[in-house]
């Protein structure tokens, strides 16, 4: 496993060579350029050690040697006419006025003049070799997209298929209604799910807010619950939150016996918050779940 120094060495390494292959510049390096800092394991936040990857975003800068500019939305920073990563954990994000990357020395140092911050730099021009130095104001850096990084997290939580239970059992009788319910807990349930990614913290929270149920006569319900489930105690009355028909519709039910394909599928609504920032991302839907439903005419004894 590497440890931080050695993926910090690695990454100004690549980064400097596909700048001079860029620009035609043979690289030509002493021994030390690329010395190991020491005792990064014991002191991982010193100002010699550090280290990762980019993402999306945008670099105010566009001067100082950088043709190409600053970057923008997507996590593009160049240096030089080299594509460069935007954000490297451990060493900060890019400035592309000078091809530097900045952050914030933690813990400050005693003594930092007033009214300044203590940075650490990192060069590409250098090889990333590092200093302390104090900034009265922050320099024109990288800043992360906080949607994009949201929508990044959104991928990676799983919207299970909700399992379907119908009732009375999974036959009724023609006339009367039928109740509808989500049975796993999982698929009408909210998720938040929390990452840091190119130094921001975002939190993706998706909330179910409707399910849709494909009836298989041409009508579909909109519930905005899980739904209900029935109990002998609740007889032929209809559901209050799920069911066909259902209190509040205007729609009537099975209307001749026979076995129905009904299907269901969930919708999430989902917002972001990343400090004082927050949005919304497109809304998702669940995969669709079917099952039969046999409504069967009412049948009547002559004695």
């Amino acid at each position: 496993m590497l440890t931080r120094r050695t993926r910090l060495r690695l990454a100004f390494a690549t980064l400097l060579t596909g700048v001079l292959a860029t620009t035609g510049v043979m690289l030509i390096r002493g021994p030390d350029a690329f010395a190991a800092p020491p005792n990064c394991e014991n002191t991982p936040d010193s100002v010699e050690c550090g280290i990762g990857g980019g993402i999306g975003g945008t670099n105010p800068g566009n001067g100082g040697g950088n043709p190409g500019g600053g970057g923008g939305g997507g996590g593009t920073c160049t240096w030089k006419g080299a594509e460069v990563a935007c954000y490297i954990e451990g060493a900060g994000s890019f400035n592309a006025n000078d091809g530097c990357y900045y952050r914030v020395q933690t813990p400050q140092p005693v003594g930092v003049p007033e009214g300044m911050t203590q940075y650490v730099r990192a060069c590409i021009d250098t090889g990333g070799l590092q200093e302390s130095l104090p900034l009265a104001n922050p320099p024109d850096l990288f800043v992360p997209d906080p949607a994009e990084i949201a929508a990044q997290i959104l991928a990676t939580i799983s919207f299970p298929r909700p399992q379907i239970e119908l009732a009375p059992a999974n036959s009724g009788v023609l006339g009367l209604p039928v109740w509808m319910r989500i049975s796993n807990a999982a698929g009408w349930q909210e998720v938040t799910k929390t990452a840091t990614i190119t130094g921001l913290t975002v939190s993706v929270t998706a909330t179910p807010s409707r399910a849709e149920w494909v009836m298989g006569d041409g009508n579909t319900v909109v519930c905005r619950a899980r739904g209900n489930q029935w109990t002998s105690g609740s007889g032929s009355s209809p559901s209050p939150t799920c069911g066909y028909p259902m209190t509040g519709n205007n729609l009537a039910g099975y209307r001749a016996a026979g076995t129905y394909a009904i299907s269901v599928s969930t919708f999430w609504e989902v917002a972001w918050v990343a400090g004082a920032e927050n949005g919304v991302l497109p809304g998702v839907q669940s995969p669709v779940n079917q099952a039969n439903y046999i409504v069967n005419e009412l049948q009547v004894v002559n004695r």
